[in-house]
């Protein structure tokens, strides 16, 4: 009897992959650096390779695997499989990587863009089980996000649903962004914009912690930044403000948009505590229309590091 599933996660920096069994519970898992630079036909082998390494260690056999899902950092072509564009790994863009996999593998495959199958995971499983509709949104090195509505994922016409991070909330401040322009809220509120707006600031002759804390300008980063906060550090607490003010507006925009008002918030950037987290809550609810008869509910995302995985393995159908 087909029982087990496999979910792969693959991102930027690591892959993580995991083998479920009938109860979603992961029996095995493994993590491993991505080489960005590797050629579809190299990053499928490395896939196939351990798919094959979990089966063996969980003593598994091919003919007990019910189907893999695969979610990765692209836009995606759902319906035929095909990755489009994605960001930092170029070797990717427009491959027919469902079908290579599934070849590969000899197993049905499903493939999604990463910040959906968060958001699946999240809902079916993590912080917004109970929720007929959601929003989950990661703050990490840029902002992403997916859509939960009436229960189900949405994707959008074309697959690229849910691209929260490049919603125009500024005509003043950002830095330029991948999407084309500078006052989105990934330009402002991503770790990697927080970081380099700390930055900036202390050449411009501001005095910080998070220099101490860093070493030097160009090792700035979102945990010297939280090291500082929590010394109440002045620049800190400016970076963090500003960040979360317009991650508020974005929350707001979604609301409006959507009539949705559960978010579940994820991603390292998160990291940085209350602090953060409470102040972009409470730009959302200066700005909200609806607040005063329908208020937001904000949930902290509860399954780390096995999220990209297990909304991966579910996107398996049960009757696959």
């Amino acid at each position: 009897m087909k029982q087990y599933i496999i979910g792969i996660d693959v991102g930027g920096t690591n892959v993580r992959s995991g083998l479920f069994d009938g109860n979603m519970q992961c029996v095995c898992r493994h993590h491993f650096a991505m080489d960005q630079e590797l050629e579809p036909d190299e990053l499928i082998a490395l896939l196939t390779n351990h798919a094959h390494e979990l089966m063996e260690e969980a003593g598994v056999s091919q003919d007990q695997i019910r189907g893999v899902g695969a979610a990765f950092p692209s836009y995606i072509d759902y319906e035929k499989g095909v990755l489009l564009e994605t960001s930092n790994i170029f070797p990717l863009n427009n491959v027919p990587i469902r079908s290579m996999l599934s070849d590969a593998l000899q197993l049905p495959v499903w493939i999604d863009n990463n910040a959906n199958t968060a958001a699946l995971a999240e809902h079916r499983m993590g912080a917004g089980r109970g929720y007929s509709s959601m929003v989950y949104a990661t703050v990490a090195t840029g902002v992403g996000g997916g859509l939960i509505l009436n229960g189900q994922l949405f994707r959008g016409m074309h697959g690229m649903a849910g691209e929260i991070g490049h919603m125009f909330v500024s005509d003043s401040t950002g830095y330029p962004c991948g999407c084309g322009v500078a006052g989105c809220v990934q330009s402002i509120s991503s770790g990697t914009s927080m970081a380099r707006y700390a930055m900036d600031r202390i050449k411009e002759g501001m005095e910080s912690r998070i220099l101490d804390y860093a070493g030097t300008l160009s090792k700035i980063d979102m945990i010297a930044v939280g090291k500082a906060l929590n010394d109440r550090d002045t620049l800190a607490m400016e970076v963090v403000s500003r960040g979360a003010e317009y991650l508020g507006r974005m929350f707001h925009s979604i609301n409006l948009i959507l009539d949705v008002n559960v978010f579940v918030y994820g991603g390292g950037v998160i990291k940085l505590g209350n602090e953060f987290v409470r102040r972009f809550i409470g730009a959302y609810r200066r700005y909200s229309l609806t607040e005063a008869r329908f208020p937001a509910t904000f949930l902290k995302a509860e399954l780390g590091d096995d999220t990209g995985i297990i909304g991966a393995a579910l996107l398996v159908p049960e009757n696959a």
